[in-house]
């Protein structure tokens, strides 16, 4: 089986079981990694921070983003560009200024919120279906994170964001793949 099988069944797999946790587990789960996210004193020292929007089932980090803001730290949310399949990311200031993207994820709207200064950038939270450990992680396919941070000028701090039901042994990685530095699930926070 070639590894792109290999990755579409463990990707499919995963998803449906993360789809039947429960909505209770997962919102306690979700307010337990906002908690050691919080906790964390390189996230605490970050001046800007690009988050993401929970879609669908994805541990709800919305609570965490809310009190870095009231830091006063700079958080970010990417925009989806399809056509080039790369993310842009925009401050985001407020519920107000997302609209919906092309996957259905909520997204900065441009004609609201204003582009990122990338020099600013010091961590990454990223989402993702499996992860393992060592810093591996496999997204939803598209390519859009690995892309995104090879093309930084420097490296912030990347940290895995998931339930432990999406922890494996071992991600399949390709040579393109990037390396997280940290892992943070309802069960803790790794260095990787």
């Amino acid at each position: 089986m070639n590894l792109k099988s290999v990755k579409q069944q463990l990707r499919s797999r995963i998803m449906e079981e993360r789809k039947v946790l429960p909505a209770a587990v997962r919102s306690e789960y979700s307010a337990q990694v906002c908690r050691l996210l919080a906790e964390h004193e390189q996230l605490a020292r970050a001046r800007a921070i690009m988050a993401f929007h929970p879609f669908g089932v994805e541990l709800d980090i919305l609570p965490f983003v809310e009190e870095a803001q009231t830091r006063g730290q700079e958080i970010w949310l990417p925009l989806t560009i399809p056509s080039d399949r790369r993310l842009i990311p925009y401050r985001y200031e407020g519920k107000h200024m997302l609209k919906q993207g092309v996957y259905g994820i909520w997204e900065p709207d441009p004609a609201l919120a204003q582009e990122a200064d990338l020099s600013k950038l010091d961590a990454v939270l990223v989402p993702g279906v499996a992860f393992d450990r060592e810093g591996g992680r496999m997204g939803y396919g598209g390519g859009y994170y690995d892309r995104f941070l090879a093309a930084l000028g420097s490296r912030p701090f990347l940290v895995g964001i998931a339930f432990s039901m999406q922890v494996i042994d071992k991600v399949p990685r390709e040579p393109h793949d990037i390396c997280l530095d940290g892992l943070v699930t309802e069960s803790g926070f790794f260095q990787t």
